[in-house]
């Protein structure tokens, strides 16, 4: 732990000032106060999740709106580490809950937080391992259980020392319910108890039932470059402008990050095409051939608006995003090679042919022409995507069970061990 404390000091007014300059750029003084443990509304007594960011947000909306039908007397206090995190957590969350953000985990921030909103549950999504949080949270009597548990091979090969400190925070998680089998021997290999980690499944397989999808309207159907980075944008547009038979279509591209938006237009101006952007209002016409959408929040309308879709951070070494989420429309997926944040969901779509991976850019565009010829084979990936989703649909009960064995929720109720206020 000695090292962890060190670093923390070492690096702790770089992570003041980059806090500050993120608030500033999101114009959120909120986020600057909340992320320092300055909270003005705690609900005491709150069932707690915490989601890193966007991604994780929008996979756990469903069991938050499923913890508040099962416990409708008990607040939700949903925490988050980015602003983008924040802002959409804020546009979903049902009523009796609420968002704030998570301070760092400095001790003296994480036992403020930790005392001030006395949770009576701490379920913390993925693989946010904060050893302050945790150490306080337990010392609070909350159980802590880590959901849909996931680890990459990146953080088992991590350095020894950081490796060593994992055992010390994982004494403190009451268990550990993971995604996957490979995901739970991961765990365990770093040092939780074998009777510590059961696996449940993935929780980005449920499908979302809280909020209707509007598909979005363009005048013309498009097929959907989702999540794109750097690199990702100027080799799809030039793959695509390359397919003579586009049958009319336009394409799509949504940025990961829409603050790159200007450096997307300047790349794509020098192929010599027309481009409409969505912050710009600017209209579609026939003529229009690549149309940047650089808004937050509307992915979901656009992929059940799309004819198939090709995921971003898989042609490039991010590690992929959520194909799981295509699915859930019925749409077709085409992934690239980098897919570690995702290969158990990768291998399981090629496996019920429910989507394409493809490891050239070759192969992209062979693969972009066929679909655009076959809208039949397009529809059946997307079949197969619906139904493997749909197979997985005792996920989200049985992590309720979990939840309720392990945190006893109805027990804490009906003995007023934690209070709503």
């Amino acid at each position: 732990m000695w090292r962890y404390h060190l670093l923390l000091t070492l690096f702790s007014i770089p992570a003041i000032l980059f806090t500050a300059w993120q608030a500033w750029q999101q114009r959120d003084i909120r986020f600057l106060r909340e992320r320092l443990s300055f909270i003005r509304r705690y609900h005491k007594g709150s069932i707690w999740l915490h989601a890193a960011s966007v991604g994780e947000v929008n996979a756990v909306m469903p069991l938050i709106y499923a913890l508040r039908e099962r416990y409708p007397d008990k607040h939700i206090t949903l925490t988050t580490s980015t602003p983008t995190g924040g802002e959409v957590a804020q546009k979903q969350l049902p009523a009796g809950a609420t968002h704030c953000y998570l301070p760092i985990d400095f001790n003296w921030m994480s036992r403020r937080f930790i005392a001030k909103l006395q949770p009576c549950c701490a379920l913390i999504m993925e693989t946010e391992l904060w050893p302050h949080v945790y150490r306080h949270s337990v010392r609070r009597g909350a159980p802590l259980l880590i959901i849909n548990g996931r680890l990459s091979e990146k953080t088992v090969d991590a350095p020894q020392w950081l490796r060593a400190l994992c055992p010390h925070v994982l004494a403190n998680v009451t268990a550990i319910l993971a995604r996957s089998d490979s995901d739970r021997e991961r765990y365990i290999s770093l040092g939780a108890a074998a009777s510590q980690v059961k696996t449940i499944g993935n929780i980005k397989l449920i499908t979302p039932t809280h909020s209707s999808i509007e598909p979005v309207s363009l005048g013309r159907p498009f097929v959907l470059a989702a999540s794109t980075h750097d690199d990702e944008e100027l080799r799809i547009a030039r793959l695509w402008l390359s397919i003579e038979q586009r049958n009319k279509r336009l394409l799509m591209i949504v940025p990961r990050h829409p603050k790159r938006s200007a450096a997307i237009q300047q790349q794509l101006a020098a192929l010599n095409c027309n481009v409409a952007v969505r912050s710009n209002n600017d209209t579609i016409d026939e003529t229009t051939d690549i149309y940047l959408a650089d808004t937050l929040g509307e992915l979901p309308s656009f992929i059940a608006a799309a004819d198939f879709v090709l995921m971003g951070g898989s042609l490039v070494p991010v590690g992929g995003h959520n194909i799981l989420e295509v699915a859930q429309h019925g749409k077709a997926v085409l992934f690239g090679q980098h897919m570690a944040t995702f290969y158990d969901e990768a291998t399981l779509f090629i496996d019920a042919n429910a989507g394409i991976q493809v490891n050239s850019d070759e192969m992209l565009q062979n693969s972009i022409a066929t679909l655009l010829a076959n809208p039949a084979q397009a529809r059946q990936l997307g079949e197969n995507g619906k139904k493997l989703i749909a197979e997985c649909g005792h996920i989200l009960p049985d992590y309720l069970d979990e939840i309720e064995r392990h945190c006893k929720i109805n027990n804490l109720l009906s003995t007023n061990k934690c209070r709503v206020g």
